[in-house]
């Protein structure tokens, strides 16, 4: 199920980890909550969220779009030490992956354009209805996607990296997952994060 990329990568602790992301990476989730589940069943893949890591002062933060709060930033070790202030560790393994064309990215411009693209989009709704939207299109073979301002994580990510000229490749049936990004033949693996 999914892209195998990530299986048997080198795991590192969070502290290790946020020296070696850059921004602009990317963090994958294999959640195990009953929405995560439901996202990779019906996706056929193994994530159920994808988001944007970037660097602030000695932060390390991640974009990201989310079913009750939309567009948000978060510290990237909350999901390590307290997710949704729970006090306790997300419900799922996490891991690190990079698109290859950050690496040609000569000047913080085009970096600052993606991020201020993240930030100009921030506070806006999750796409709630665009979940009912693709089961339809995958199961019954009706609907099509229509462009709004509300986004599910995958279709975040997607408007983030044009702002690079960056395009993922994945079958467009009017719909993008965490796994369509996660599968790109330029996005590689870089290890998993562990607390």
């Amino acid at each position: 199920m999914g892209t195998n990329k990530f299986d048997g990568i080198k795991q590192l602790t969070y502290l290790d980890a946020k020296n070696e992301i850059r921004t602009g990476d990317l963090l994958f989730c294999d959640g195990h909550y009953m929405v995560s589940e439901l996202i990779k069943k019906v996706s056929n893949s193994r994530f159920s969220h994808v988001g944007l890591m970037f660097h602030w002062n000695d932060r390390l933060l991640l974009f990201e779009s989310v079913e009750d709060d939309g567009v948000r930033i978060v510290p990237l070790s909350h999901y390590l030490y307290n997710y949704e202030n729970s006090g306790a560790k997300y419900n799922g393994t996490l891991y690190a992956g990079r698109h290859n064309g950050m690496a040609s990215l000569t000047d913080q411009g085009g970096i600052n354009n993606m991020l201020g693209k993240a930030a100009d989009l921030l506070n806006r709704s999750y796409d709630k209805n665009e979940i009912a939207r693709i089961v339809a299109r995958i199961g019954l073979g009706v609907g099509r996607h229509t462009d709004n301002d509300e986004y599910t994580c995958s279709e975040f990510i997607e408007e983030c990296y044009k702002q690079l000229k960056i395009i993922f490749s994945f079958e467009n049936k009017g719909f993008i997952y965490p796994e369509h990004i996660a599968a790109d033949p330029n996005v590689e693996a870089l290890f998993e994060i562990t607390p």
